[in-house]
């Protein structure tokens, strides 16, 4: 095949001097006249004379290179006819006259492909004057010159434009937007997203009509309202494809019974979430009035008491314990060499009861790495069944990721069963007192914090119900040397406890008010401290019988630090229950916050800013609580027909009739 196609190297090409092949096979007359030894080996074996062939032209078959010629390129002194030739001669031929006709002809050869296919070099006359020279300095300056040139007459043009205007965010329409993978059908996400937007809407224009000029932020436009629930629809097709039509349903279902305070409140929250600088409407605490003088509600008080029966496997003591069993219990401890199990951490430790003798230390084990918040589960929609990972609410980190993000100096541990706790402090009951007030109950909040003998109790304090007058807020020195007064949680701090004024039998229980200097300022609140947990429930017993009701939030864990056996209780966590049921607790602060409309344990209690609980606001918050149940339950047992009498005595209804819209009618 190659001795046939170097056999058209002989004959002209038909198409002359307008060829435009880039390796043409035919003979042109610009064809450089040199050729090697096997280029004329093909042409002498048709024929050729073989006497001859020393002294013939010799025709170069070899393959010819694209020449590209740049202005821009530092190698464009390379494309000049004098510098291809030289190249060409040192390649191919030994002798200067190939080396001129090699040259002549590329030089004066069209370049391929034609320049209707590429755009042409335009070659400067510097180019072409500095060709060959081995110095070529006036080739960059002359196109760094063309390029400053080009430059300037772009930014000149650019002058002379118009501004670019800013195009604004397009619009969007009550559409699904579009997914790589959608969870349904395109027809379904409408029909979705557009009732989803007809609650959107209905709920705004409620708040339209009735908005104040503090509320008018609240208010949403037409597109905020399509951006919504596009956000929520997308929201579920992404998260939860497998069931999105179930999602997207609970949520509008959700929307349809709200009412026009809990869109409010929504909007508000998601104001305050976007941006701190909206302001948003206060929210004012609700006022509970219940219709009821304060003997009345004492009386009808004993309505929402719960019976300690049942409540034991939840920790409420409801029995004195045995001494022998606390005996045994005391010899236990004992017998395992006081080794416990943190209560932070879960590792084993020892604790030491009076100090370790060579080094004075309170506990083994070296510093405890914890987390002190709690956990918590990130709960979906209703009707999401999906599993979702557990985080610790102190870091927000998922459970099992990290040992803890807090460090502790010891290991602490705690103990519920009620024999231990007898043996460092016997419980008792309440005993009789017949100076304790008839028309009045009593709320009251203990704080706790690690001693040597598990978590015990460092501050107490009651308050009266419904007043809420204060009755008795008192620090407690502990049994045991205290490891940790769990000042995150219980607000006390050593220095508290080592400058605080000793209590004297016979001293007021109260804190002693000191008026601040800066009217700004509330008076500080110096709180005195009693010599033991026994003194303090001793104090308590002042204030209560055997018929006080005693109110709380978690009364089981009050009551076992006082060591206190009472017959009436009346237990927020037990009449505001989680859904979940028990052991699951709803907290004093989301109470609050949701049923009273206020927060709680917000405040900072020393100068480190560490966060820390209030018992006084604690046992008054219980107490808030249980006056909206009571006022509840007045309004239940109102409509069925009840009375109270002044002295707080509550009839039933008349045999044989009923109230019906508070009028009183016959019994069918």
């Amino acid at each position: 095949m190659a001795a046939s196609l170097g056999m058209l190297k002989n004959l002209p090409c038909p198409a002359g001097s307008n060829c435009t092949a880039f390796q043409c096979l035919f003979k042109h007359p610009n064809d450089p006249a040199v050729a090697t030894d096997e280029a004329v080996k093909p042409a002498q074996s048709f024929g050729g004379n073989d006497n001859n062939s020393s002294s013939s032209v010799k025709v170069d078959s070899s393959p010819r290179k694209r020449v590209k010629l740049s202005t821009s390129s530092p190698d464009a002194k390379s494309a000049t006819p004098e510098v291809l030739g030289s190249t060409a001669a040192k390649s191919r031929v030994p002798d200067n006259t190939s080396v001129v006709t090699a040259a002549t002809s590329l030089s004066t050869r069209p370049i391929s492909p034609p320049p209707s296919r590429r755009t042409p070099v335009q070659r400067t006359d510097a180019l072409v004057a500095t060709a060959g020279a081995k110095n070529d300095s006036a080739l960059p300056s002359q196109t760094t010159a063309n390029s400053s040139a080009a430059s300037q007459k772009t930014s000149n043009a650019a002058a002379t434009r118009p501004p670019t205007k800013t195009v604004p965010a397009k619009p969007e329409t009550l559409n699904p937007r579009h997914l790589a993978k959608a969870p349904a059908s395109h027809n379904i996400r409408l029909q979705l997203v557009k009732l989803l937007h007809a609650q959107y809407e209905r709920l705004n224009n409620e708040l339209k009509k009735a908005a104040t000029s503090d509320e008018s932020p609240l208010i949403m436009s037409q597109q905020q309202l399509i951006i919504k629930a596009l956000d929520e629809e997308e929201r579920a097709a992404i998260t939860k494809p497998s069931i999105h039509g179930n999602v997207v349903k609970n949520t509008i279902m959700r929307y349809k019974k709200m009412s026009l305070e809990q869109w409010k409140k929504e909007r508000a929250e998601t104001l305050e979430k976007a941006s701190g600088d909206i302001s948003r409407p206060k929210e004012t605490p609700k006022t509970i009035d219940t219709g009821l003088t304060p003997i009345q509600e004492v009386n009808l008080l004993s309505r929402l008491c719960s019976p300690l029966t049942g409540l034991e496997q939840f920790g409420y003591v409801s029995t004195v314990p045995k001494d022998e069993d606390v005996e045994k219990a005391r010899r236990a401890v004992e017998a395992s060499g006081n080794i416990e199990l943190c209560d932070r951490c879960t590792r084993r430790f020892t604790v030491f009861p009076g100090r370790r003798e060579e080094d004075g230390a309170l506990a083994s084990g070296g510093p405890c790495v914890h987390h002190p918040g709690k956990t918590y589960f990130i709960e979906g929609p209703s009707g999401d069944r999906s599993s979702s990972p557990k985080k610790w609410r102190c870091c927000d980190q998922t459970v099992g990721d990290t040992d803890g993000c807090e460090t502790g100096k010891h290991h602490v541990f705690k103990t519920t069963d009620p024999n231990r706790l007898g043996s460092v402090l016997q419980f008792a009951e309440t005993p009789p007192n017949p100076n304790a007030p008839k028309d009045r109950a009593v709320c009251f909040d203990c704080e706790m914090g690690y001693t040597v003998y598990g978590m015990e109790l460092i501050r107490v304090t009651a308050v009266s119900w419904p007043s809420g007058d204060e009755l008795l807020d008192v620090l407690v020195y502990p049994v045991g040397e205290y490891i940790d007064l769990n000042t995150r949680y219980s607000g006390v701090r050593p220095e508290d406890m080592a400058e605080a004024q000793r209590w004297k039998p016979g001293d007021d229980a109260t804190p002693t008010i000191i008026p601040s200097s800066d009217d700004s300022k509330p008076p500080q609140r110096k709180l005195k401290i009693v010599p033991s947990p026994k003194d303090a429930r001793d104090l308590l017993f002042s204030l209560i019988s055997p018929e006080t009701p005693l109110v709380g939030h978690g009364l089981e864990n009050d009551l076992n630090a006082l060591r206190v056996v009472h017959p009436i209780i009346v237990d927020s966590i037990l009449l505001y229950p989680h859904k979940r049921g028990l052991p699951i607790r709803n907290g004093l602060k989301w109470l609050t916050e949701t049923m009273l409309g206020r927060k709680i344990q917000v405040t900072s209690n020393n100068d480190n800013g560490i966060q820390g609980h209030d018992s006084a606001e604690d046992a008054r918050a219980a107490g808030e609580l249980v006056r909206l149940k009571v006022r509840n339950e007045w309004r239940n047992l109102r409509a069925a027909g009840w009375t109270i009498a002044d002295n707080g005595v509550l009839t039933s209804p008349e045999e044989g009739w009923t109230y019906v819209g508070g009028k009183k009618a016959k019994r069918a």
